[in-house]
């Protein structure tokens, strides 16, 4: 009850009004209280409150009662928001992996070509066309402006091609790749290049990877012990140097005097010392370079190794020392004009035996 309305009416106002209120009651605060009017009420004081959603419930009564609250209702269900696959595919397509949509993205932003204002700034360039299933490239190529972006266009029928260049193998590469989902990558090897320096560049592309070198181009991949053959100076005996070319095999193979002497086929007129035909000199010769260089003293028939003494007819061996004055002389230097071409024959006369003037070819 409030302590105001205890009171008679002429206390009111009055300094001490309110010493007199029971323990347990709020304390005056000093401020007249108005009356309540005797035939009206306090109105409730009215409580904030939020209406909270009924859930659903999993097994609904059989017989449902009427909602008098249209509000009261179960919650709004809104339907699930498509979710795009990472690569923009619709929802209902399957989602690839990880790395084939970033072949897929990388791709697609290939064979749209180059941004605008990079071409000029590539000039000639080297690139290469990657297999995106094992990462090895299977085409390089040189061009301007956009041609590494035509093969794709090509065989994604996005350009005009000939039926010649839809058969192209490397456009059947690209074609066997993407039906697999995997989209071909685009490198740029080498940019910035001058044309002379652009063929260098896909030549040497070409033979590190193995790939056939581009037409009116001829690889230059050999191994070092050929390009040392091909480099090398060439012999040019003299006419007075009558010598007989002893191929004793490749590049590697054994020529101690022990082992190359043996078991030639020379025929039996120039095996004659006294013959002025016959070779003076015997020039071992491994591969196409000249590994030795020994005075011929003589010729005996051969043994062939395990055959007991059993010798073979016009097979023979010379003996004699090494000469250090011609081998200074033709030692290293390269005997393949002497050889000519194709298989090179075990033996060959320079400047004696069956021609008496045999100069290189």
């Amino acid at each position: 009850m409030d302590p105001a309305e205890a009171l008679p009416a002429d206390l009111l106002g009055q300094p001490d009004v309110g010493k007199g209120v029971p323990v347990g009651e709020p304390p005056s605060i000093g401020v007249p209280a108005i009356p309540a009017s005797p035939d009206r009420t306090r109105p409730p004081v009215t409580v904030p409150s939020a209406v909270v959603p009924q859930t659903i419930d999993p097994e609904p009564d059989p017989e449902p009662h009427p909602d008098p609250d249209p509000m009261v209702r179960s919650p709004l269900q809104l339907a699930p928001l498509p979710v795009a696959g990472p690569d923009g595919s619709a929802p209902d397509e399957p989602v690839a992996d990880a790395k084939v949509v970033s072949d897929k993205l990388t791709a697609i932003d290939e064979v749209t070509g180059f941004a605008e204002g990079v071409s000029s700034k590539l000039r000639n360039y080297v690139y290469l066309l990657v297999d995106p299933r094992t990462g090895r490239a299977f085409y390089a190529g040189r061009g301007r402006g956009d041609r590494c972006f035509h093969h794709l266009r090509a065989a994604r029928g996005t350009a005009p091609a000939t039926d010649d260049q839809r058969t192209f193998p490397v456009v059947e590469r690209i074609n066997e790749i993407e039906s697999t989902g995997r989209l071909v990558r685009i490198d740029i090897l080498r940019h910035g290049l001058g044309a002379a320096e652009a063929d260098l560049v896909e030549a040497a592309a070409n033979d590190a990877l193995g790939l056939p070198v581009a037409p009116g181009s001829t690889s230059q991949r050999r191994s070092a012990t050929e390009v040392s053959s091909l480099l090398a100076k060439r012999a040019k005996f003299k006419r007075l140097h009558q010598v007989v070319l002893l191929r004793v095999g490749g590049t590697g193979a054994d020529t101690s005097y022990e082992v190359a002497r043996h078991n030639w086929r020379i025929g039996r007129r120039w095996i004659d010392l006294d013959s002025p035909r016959s070779p003076q000199w015997a020039v071992i010769v491994a591969g196409d370079l000249v590994a030795g260089v020994h005075r011929i003293d003589g010729w005996a028939l051969s043994e062939q190794a395990g055959s007991g003494s059993r010798r073979t007819a016009d097979r023979f061996s010379f003996t004699g020392p090494a000469d250090p004055d011609l081998e200074e002389r033709y030692q290293g230097r390269s005997v393949a004009a002497y050889l000519g071409e194709g298989a090179p024959s075990p033996v060959t006369y320079v400047w004696c035996g069956p021609h008496w003037v045999n100069n290189p070819r």
